[in-house]
């Protein structure tokens, strides 16, 4: 990619997250990130089709990155295997919180995690070919997914040792007592 590209694209993405962090995305105008991103609206258009475009694009390109992540992961059939993934994922979702925030503030903050689930899930079953239907596995596996993130969500003031001490023995217990 052309370096005049790269660094349009990027100046366009840090002028949304600044306008995001202030702003809820209806309220941002293409006018005014094209302002902000010192370009001309024209430019803006032709790399997306408008501001929903833009942030889909970074929801998407932000759920991939920790999916690439997560994929550093080997996974393996067992339930240690399955707690130290739901550690890896803990601190995938922690070390991306900000823009978690960022992007899906408000009503979008569903959608991130299901995104994110859909997505995680799909990995999971390319790796594992015969779990896909297994409706045991699929409850397991949306706690989890669903479970890391909104409990780090919903318990930001507690100390983080306790937080991850805590969903760790929970997760154990839960994977002990399994099949």
């Amino acid at each position: 990619m052309d370096l005049r590209v790269k660094r349009t694209q990027k100046s366009i993405k840090d002028a949304f997250y600044q306008l995001r962090k202030k702003k809820s995305l209806e309220k941002i105008s293409v006018k005014e990130l094209s302002e902000l991103a010192m370009i001309n609206k024209a430019t803006f258009y032709l790399h997306y089709h408008d501001i929903y475009d833009l942030s889909s694009s970074l929801e998407s390109e932000l759920i991939g990155q920790m999916i690439d992540e997560l994929r550093e992961f080997k996974l393996q059939n067992g339930a240690g295997e399955m707690l130290r993934f739901s550690e890896a994922l803990r601190k995938t979702i922690l070390s991306h919180l900000d823009e978690i925030d960022i992007l899906f503030s408000g009503f979008s903050n569903n959608h991130f995690i299901n995104h994110l689930e859909d997505r995680l899930k799909d990995y999971i079953f390319s790796t594992f070919d015969g779990i896909r239907n297994d409706e045991e596995t699929n409850i397991i596996l949306t706690f989890f997914i669903q479970g890391s993130y909104h409990t780090h969500i919903r318990n930001r003031s507690v100390n983080l040792d306790v937080l991850e001490k805590t969903t760790s023995q929970l997760f154990s217990r839960i994977l002990l007592n399994t099949k």
